[in-house]
């Protein structure tokens, strides 16, 4: 089934419409309906269509301005264009829009079958296209250069000598030019109860990664790799600047790939660092950004400046178990971190090195414990920064009681790290409620600004925002201005145009509509009900 959106200013025609066809015969189903551009396009936001049947002339915001801005938005949405006008310039705007087709009202019921027809023809085309082995694996070998791909490869893992990028970038680091780079990493997420064969696995990694190609290829400073099962995508840029939009570009693969690939992903953006030498300690932040999914929804792109501290440096020390420690006690549970600890202490036992050995390893990952906490916090209550670690090893009679020593710490490393969390979350959001209260009444006001002042990305900010107040910025905002507008009516003598600039609506009559669609009655009709 492919969902279709009906957008038109009159509500007969929209159930005319939805009724004159049986969607589910033609393959189809009407997940939403809207009477305008401004609130068709955030429910083609929520809803996700396949197809959007619009109509041109509408109020606030045409369904030409619609259709291009869904377009920026949803590049893989198909849109059917209607009109009661049978004039050359709406057909060749509508043309210039890749709209699918363009049909005169009054709508004939067969004319628009042949049309979903069509279309469903089309759509399913190109999904097996996509699922097609074999043309994958084409794509796969005519669009990556096997050298260049095989140095991003080299990079990222740190096997290539420091002295030999040059010489290799010469030969085959074409498009690779810039002042700064930053590694995305694009994960498939299947859950755990899933059964899916290796092959079909594969499929879909290849499949991904095409569509990062295809819909990444307007970017000359991209270069996707299919990396064990994952995409690698190395951003090259002239300035920092860059950076926010290779992240908001990987969050748009994220969710064309839950539409179109019908699987879940995550992506995790790296440091932004100046030398190809360094894309190593990129990746790995990378990485490290994925594992915060599980504080988040998947379908979206997170970026490690978002989850960690900015002096949080990357861990590259070589003891995995200790690694792993680190990761469990940043994101994992009580019971998952015991067993890390347990893990690392056994290996120790395992080496069979002298006493004296294990104690110092011990020391070093008590110090890898410390960095962490100081990275988060100049006010660790966790370790006293003065202790004797060796000394107060040399006190316990077992190798149980440093154990549960050391997990202690990393339990009380793991309570600040929460405690931080939760208390800059709540700082950030609080931040933001008083800057939206300060600039509600500026109509420009949207959430690239407020992201902006706060000094994070979009999309951190956007998912932060709706799971801290249940609602989106948009609503947030749009609820504020009218709980101001009720304010105004009630308490002044100004007229309704002239509230609704004063809570950031220039446009009168949409403030009218905003107002209706919430109170069920016009700005006027409330103020005379008011003063009866």
């Amino acid at each position: 089934m492919y969902n279709v959106m009906l957008v038109d200013d009159e509500e007969e025609v929209r159930i005319a419409i939805e009724k004159k066809i049986n969607w589910e015969d033609l393959g189809f189903q009407v997940v939403a309906s809207a009477e305008n551009g401004q609130d068709a396009l955030e429910k083609a936001l929520d809803n996700q269509p396949d197809v959007v049947l619009t109509d041109i002339n509408m109020p606030f915001m045409n369904g030409l301005e619609f259709s291009k801005l869904l377009k920026s938005e949803l590049p893989a949405t198909r849109i059917v264009i209607f009109s009661g006008y049978d004039e050359f310039e709406y057909a060749k705007e509508a043309i210039e829009l890749s709209a699918e087709e363009y049909i005169l009202k009054p709508i004939d019921a067969e004319e628009l079958k042949g049309v979903f027809s069509r279309l469903k023809n089309s759509l399913d085309e190109e999904l097996d296209k996509r699922r097609n082995l074999e043309n994958l694996k084409k794509y796969y070998q005519e669009s990556v250069p096997f050298f260049k791909e095989q140095f991003i490869i080299g990079l990222i893992e740190g096997h290539i000598e420091t002295n030999r990028i040059k010489e290799i970038y010469n030969e085959y680091g074409q498009g690779m030019e810039g002042n700064y780079y930053a590694v995305g990493i694009i994960r498939l997420i299947f859950d755990k109860d899933e059964s899916m064969d290796v092959d079909s696995r594969r499929l879909f990694s290849v499949s991904l990664n095409q569509l990062a190609l295809e819909k990444l290829s307007e970017h000359s400073n991209y270069h996707c790799v299919n990396y064990l099962g994952n995409v690698i995508v190395l951003g090259c840029f002239d300035s920092e600047e860059e950076y926010d939009n290779f992240l908001l570009d990987l969050d748009m693969i994220c969710k064309l790939s839950s539409k179109l690939l019908q699987i879940n992903t995550t992506a995790g953006v790296g440091t932004i660092v100046s030398e190809l030498k360094d894309l190593f300690s990129s990746f790995k932040s990378a990485k490290d950004a994925i594992s915060y999914r599980i504080l988040f929804d998947d379908n979206q792109a997170i970026s490690i400046r978002d989850v960690e501290p900015n002096d949080s440096a990357v861990n590259l020390f070589e003891n995995d178990n200790v690694n792993r420690i680190l990761k469990q006690i940043k994101i994992g549970s009580k019971a998952d971190l015991s067993e890390e600890v347990n893990n690392f202490f056994m290996d120790l036992i395992e080496k069979n090195i002298s006493l004296y050995q294990l104690k110092l390893s011990i020391i070093e990952a008590y110090f890898e414990l410390f960095k962490l906490a100081k990275s988060y916090t100049e006010e660790s209550t966790s370790f006293d920064q003065n202790i004797d670690v060796l000394a107060t090893l040399d006190n316990f009679d077992s190798m149980d009681e440093m154990q549960e020593w050391f997990l202690e710490k990393c339990l009380s490393v793991r309570a600040l790290i929460k405690q931080n969390r939760t208390d800059s979350t709540t700082l950030l959001i609080n931040k933001a409620k008083e800057y939206i209260s300060e600039h509600y009444n500026e109509s420009e006001l949207s959430v690239d600004q407020v992201c902006s002042y706060l000094g994070v990305s979009a999309t951190y900010f956007s998912a932060l925002f709706k799971k801290n107040t249940g609602v989106s910025f948009v609503t947030y905002l749009t609820n504020l201005r009218l709980e101001k507008a009720i304010e105004l009516l009630n308490t002044t003598d100004e007229k309704s145009y002239v509230i609704g600039k004063m809570i950031g609506y220039d446009e009168p009559n949409y403030f009218s509509y905003v107002f209706k669609k919430a109170y069920g009655i016009s700005p006027s009709k409330y103020r005379k009900q008011m003063e009866k």
